[in-house]
């Protein structure tokens, strides 16, 4: 009875602590809670409390004096409590920026990389390339594989969608996992382009017929080994969907296969752009030069200096 008396005055006693708290005293709270474990701790008390009251961050900063509810204060401390257990802010919030568009991510889905928007840019340069050279006139197909939130196919439409002479015919943004196919969905309804991207289940590119043409393919597939390259942070495996994480013993399984794919099926693409992991530079070489002719293939590095995309082109 005694323990039941002394729990219920801590938890009156915080509850006291959130009333009639100024908005600049709940982010300095926050921030007091989370800069331990977060190396952007005023900025991740922005983004939730700006999510939670729906407003601007502009908006915190211009209000400091403003009182928050102690409902509202409540429920921001427990999202704080959340990200000291390594959550991301971004399953907190369901919104994540990605090459300067917003998306909607939970738990079904990876969380978008900056790293990964280095596919995006790559892809639009070869397709604006392809508006200002080509002759003949005749729309492409993009297949995102592993598409997860669907993000680099929707920035890669909606970069082209208001253009007079859009390249792209079809894109089609694939993966194995129907929930994350659910989460693709309300984006590309989010973004408007339900008429260009169609969201389809497939285990890599299983879908495709045998001589297909397939203008252009993106990977951003599981790449962390389960024995081999192991390198991911305790937090993220704990928290993002494994199934996104993990790609066989060495990491690069699932490239194995797609690229078996292609080869069994005689898939036709003109560009193939993938994202790999740190340390996999050595091992992904080996395995283009296996499927693929050594003047087709090359690696590239990151913005910080790490060898992180592979791009093959051809000709059909």
């Amino acid at each position: 009875m005694l323990r039941s008396c002394v729990k219920d005055t801590d938890h009156r006693k915080r509850r006291a602590s959130f009333i009639k708290m100024k908005i600049c005293e709940l982010l300095k709270s926050g921030y007091s809670k989370i800069s331990l474990v977060r190396g952007a701790a005023f900025l991740d008390c922005e983004v939730v409390l700006s999510y939670l009251l729906g407003v601007s961050k502009e908006y915190l900063l211009a209000h400091g004096d403003e009182v928050i509810s102690e409902e509202d204060a409540l429920l921001f401390d427990s999202y704080m409590d959340r990200i000291v257990l390594g959550e991301p802010v971004s399953y907190i919030t369901c919104h994540k920026e990605f090459y300067g568009n917003d998306f909607f991510v939970d738990k079904r889905v990876l969380v978008p990389r900056p790293e990964t928007e280095m596919i995006v840019e790559m892809v639009i340069s070869f397709l604006e390339g392809v508006v200002k050279y080509a002759d003949d006139g005749r729309k492409l197909k993009l297949v995102d594989v592993g598409t997860g939130s669907g993000c680099i196919a929707i920035s890669i439409a909606k970069h082209f969608r208001d253009y007079l002479d859009d390249p792209l015919d079809e894109v089609f943004a694939v993966d194995v996992s129907e929930d994350a196919l659910d989460v693709c969905r309300i984006n590309v309804e989010q973004h408007g382009l339900e008429n260009k991207i169609q969201p389809l289940q497939s285990d890599l590119l299983e879908f495709l017929e045998d001589d297909e043409v397939c203008d252009i393919i993106v990977a951003n597939l599981p790449y962390i080994g389960e024995v081999e390259n192991r390198f991911v942070e305790k937090n993220v495996e704990k928290f993002e969907p494994n199934v996104a994480l993990f790609g066989g013993d060495d990491g690069l399984e699932l490239y194995k296969k797609m690229f078996q794919q292609i080869k069994e099926k005689n898939v036709k693409f003109r560009l193939m752009i993938g994202e790999f992991g740190f340390a996999q530079g050595e091992k992904m070489r080996e395995l283009l030069s296996k499927y693929f002719e050594q003047d087709e293939w090359g690696i590239y590095k990151d913005l910080a200096g790490i060898e992180r995309m592979f791009v093959v082109k051809k000709k059909y």
